[in-house]
């Protein structure tokens, strides 16, 4: 990388090391981050199943439902990374240090707006899903403690976008393998009656699971705070008498991360209206469909890590000016994500039925979801390269591509071609799964169209 050594100075810790090791040393620790996260999940619906059927529809439900709140975080962290990196490969220190006094701002405001309606109209969502009243009160009590878990988790939003624009991964993955692992501790503690499952206590059922969280996320936002004071963390510590509100900044987040936060949105959203469509078939039809989320959420763990590690390393290289290495760095980043979804998706597709069987061993379950996951499997085939091309686009901040994109595959293919096939064709679950499937592919060959025209390059943000 004698290339990067001239003018290089926000690009310094780049120097030297290959294209394909820049974005795995980036890649694989937010791989690991999001595989302990799954993990987690994983394990609390397993633990959550030895309350019953019932209680795993609930959890499920909520889960998707809190993917919602995963978009949301698009908002501020997708503007907060391309503005980090950006300022960081310009090696411009005023700008980075305005753009998180803004985003540490955003992080309480959004948090607000996210939790407190959740809180309020929590019996109203979960009522448009038309629940059998034991899984409506145990989805209720699931999605009100979360509601408070999202407030925290957006006031260290800040602290992780910097360091992930910085390329400081390791370091978040120490911090989320000390959180899961406190929750995944904590959970049959709080869930099970004393003496069950060796470490039962409070006797809390899916309440438990839900309060576990909360702790730990409080616990990691503890240890994000503490990470500040380290020599090497970008921007000073904040000096209250200096901190200033700027809508100029704010706004500039926003813009970025409004379009990308919609393009996140657009699935969850849409794969709760297709859950509403599910209900139709029984609990368990609603348990196949989370669980085979949450398996496929393994899939979607090194393609995260491949996406964060692209948005990083875009954003430093057009701060620094360096297009013909990013391009470099992109054909590396292309191959590798393709390489990694052949093997994942010929993992999920033949071992789908074992998959769900460990979860939860209802014939019905099996059927429904090992049919959901090998949809989902071939899909990615082609919205895996996709993603890495919408990675591109946001790490320039160039975002409104995939938030249109996103709207077409997920709402105008997805879900009117699900509703046709399930209902009037007579298909059933499986033109539902078979709807999402096509969703997918739609969305990636339309990315790598828009990726491929280059415009994304020239973005000014």
């Amino acid at each position: 990388m004698d290339e990067l050594k001239e003018k290089s100075e926000g690009l310094r810790e780049l120097i030297g090391k290959g294209y394909l090791k820049q974005i795995w040393g980036i890649a694989w620790p937010t791989s690991i981050s999001m595989l302990l996260f799954s993990m987690y999940d994983l394990v609390n619906i397993k633990w959550i199943g030895f309350l019953g059927t019932d209680a795993v529809a609930a959890a499920s439900l909520v889960g998707n439902i809190l993917g919602v709140g995963w978009g949301l975080i698009g908002i501020l962290s997708t503007g907060a990374i391309a503005l980090f990196a950006r300022f960081l490969g310009a090696d411009d220190k005023e700008s980075l240090k305005r753009s998180y006094q803004q985003a540490l701002f955003l992080g309480i405001i959004l948090g607000l707006c996210l939790s407190v309606p959740v809180l309020i109209f929590a019996p109203k969502i979960l009522g448009f899903f038309k629940l059998s009243d034991s899984v409506y009160q145990l989805a209720l009590i699931y999605l009100r403690i979360f509601a408070i878990s999202g407030f925290v988790l957006f006031l260290g939003i800040p602290f992780w976008s910097i360091w992930i624009a910085k390329g400081r991964t390791r370091l978040l993955m120490v911090v989320n393998f000390i959180s899961v692992g406190l929750n995944i501790l904590l959970d049959p503690v709080m869930i099970f009656p004393k003496g069950k499952m060796l470490v039962g206590t409070f006797d809390l059922g899916v309440k438990g699971a839900a309060l576990a969280s909360l702790f730990c996320e409080l616990f990691a936002l503890l240890l994000l705070l503490a990470l500040t004071r380290k020599k090497d963390f970008p921007v000073p510590k904040p000096n209250l008498s200096q901190f200033r509100i700027s809508l100029k900044e704010s706004l500039r987040i926003l813009r970025i991360g409004v379009p990308a936060s919609i393009s996140f949105l657009s699935r969850p959203l849409s794969t709760l209206l297709l859950q509403r469509f599910i209900t139709g078939f029984g609990s368990a039809g609603i348990a196949g469909f989370g669980i085979g989320l949450r398996w496929m959420g393994l899939n979607w763990i090194f393609l995260m890590g491949l996406s964060t590690a692209v948005s990083s390393l875009v954003g430093r290289y057009l701060g620094a000016k360096r297009i013909t290495q990013l391009e470099k760095m992109m054909k590396r980043a292309f191959l590798l994500g393709i390489s990694l979804q052949v093997i994942t998706s010929a993992f999920f597709y033949f071992f789908a039925e074992q998959l769900v069987r460990i979860m939860e061993p209802s014939p019905d379950t099996i059927q429904a979801g090992s049919v959901f996951i090998r949809w989902l499997a071939l899909g990615m085939l082609i919205d895996t390269p996709g993603g890495v091309g919408q990675s591109a686009l946001n790490g320039a901040g160039n975002t409104k591509p995939g938030m249109v994109v996103s709207i077409i595959a997920h709402w105008l293919i997805k879900l009117p071609l699900a509703w046709v096939l399930a209902y009037p064709l007579g298909i059933g679950l499986n033109g539902i799964w078979q709807a999402t499937g096509m969703a997918l592919l739609v969305e990636g060959l339309c990315l790598l169209y828009w990726y491929s025209r280059g415009h994304w390059k020239e973005h000014k943000i």
